[in-house]
């Protein structure tokens, strides 16, 4: 008689997603009158942490769409599951927001990369949780689904760089995200390239 629905999970999913992404630049507050240095330093910050943030939050929903592609069966566990991925991602807005008006504050750089990791092990756990229903539905994971697997890993591990940035030089944080992103796609490439040459 009941049954837990694909359909509206993703919706939700994307709503929140489409929501997080607006909140962010909303927070961009255009200078009034003349630029002076702290206007424009300011400005700088607000744009960076945006762009950064956005990043960051569009990695996070390829991952999800990819994710539930091919699953069939939704539990009430991977519902939860995906509500508890959620919530941590709602918060990305006030951490965005935090840093760039505290101009990377030790206590917002340290806030913001706990929240990466938190929503990266929440991402790992989702992407378990799939991949069993998956393997009890009999679905054969594909070398893609391993290759975006071991992707979500790296992402958690990185988080970690994050951290350790945040609390001994939280000013080069931003950076060090940025850089983690570009990480992330070159280890995608490299386990692609792996595989190609396995499947040869």
């Amino acid at each position: 008689m009941f049954k837990n629905s694909k359909e509206r999970m993703i919706a939700i999913s994307d709503g929140v997603f489409a929501v997080v992404i607006t909140i962010m630049v909303l927070d961009i507050k255009e200078p009034i009158g003349n630029l002076s240095g702290l206007e424009s330093h300011r400005l700088v910050i607000q744009l960076l942490s945006y762009l950064i943030s956005f990043g960051v939050v569009a990695q996070y929903w390829v991952f999800h769409q990819e994710l539930f592609t091919n699953l069939k069966t939704v539990t009430i566990k991977i519902l939860i599951g995906n509500l508890y991925y959620l919530c941590p991602i709602c918060l990305i807005p006030f951490a965005t927001t935090w840093l760039s008006n505290s101009f990377i504050s030790k206590e917002s750089a340290i806030s913001f990369a706990a929240l990466m990791f938190i929503v990266n092990l929440f991402q790992l756990w989702l992407f378990r949780l799939v991949i069993n229903q998956n393997r009890r539905d009999r679905l054969r994971l594909t070398n893609h689904d391993i290759e975006e697997f071991w992707s979500v890993k790296a992402m958690l591990s990185i988080s970690v760089v994050y951290l350790i940035v945040s609390l001994l030089v939280p000013k080069l944080l931003l950076v060090v995200i940025g850089l983690g992103i570009l990480s992330r796609v070159l280890v995608t490439r490299v386990i692609r390239f792996y595989q190609r040459k396995k499947d040869l």
